[in-house]
């Protein structure tokens, strides 16, 4: 099974490869070949509902293209979901944003569920993020690229939702319930 993880900006491999990587590495599952696929165009970064607008179209050609190269589903990489609704209408393969899954998620988490923001995990302030999430069971994290504060965040039974985890989970379920039926 081939999965595609959109990066949903201009950015260029070199810019991205040591965060990517490692969130390559953690996504690895047997028999899952996980491939980042940069569109290339489009904004630096996505913050803004503009940035959103401004990749959706590069996500859609990216999603296509994935498809003609055999992919089974595609990750878009923002919890914005750039894209995501216009390229499910224009292919046949599971188009997954990481946004909607995590949200997906949260409505069955176990509480307290704490979402830490883009803002909050940009800072980088592990004592701040750790005194945040203190009373937590479920900690969410706003945004993609932040999966190495997982294991700081999961301490004293807390689970972390990661977005691209919970993204790739819901896209191989989806293939899964396709090939089922």
């Amino acid at each position: 099974m081939r999965i595609a993880v959109i990066g949903p900006t201009s950015m260029m491999w070199d810019e991205l490869a040591d965060e990517v990587e490692a969130d390559l590495a953690r996504l690895r599952r047997p028999g899952v070949e996980v491939t980042y696929v940069l569109t290339g165009d489009g904004p630096r970064s996505i913050t803004t509902d503009e940035d959103e607008q401004a990749a959706a179209p590069h996500v859609v050609a990216t999603a296509e293209r994935c498809q003609r190269e055999g992919f089974d589903g595609v990750i878009v990489d923002c919890t914005g979901d750039p894209g995501v609704a216009e390229a499910r209408s224009r292919v046949g393969i599971p188009v997954v944003g990481a946004g909607e899954a995590v949200r997906r998620a949260v409505a069955s988490a176990r509480p307290p569920v704490v979402v830490l923001s883009g803002d909050e995990l940009r800072a980088g302030d592990p004592d701040a993020l750790l005194e945040r999430v203190r009373e937590a069971r479920t900690v969410v994290l706003g945004g993609t690229g932040w999966s190495h504060l997982v294991a700081l965040l999961a301490g004293e039974g807390r689970v972390v939702l990661d977005p691209l985890d919970v993204a790739l989970a819901r896209c191989l379920a989806m293939i899964a319930g396709d090939q089922a039926g």
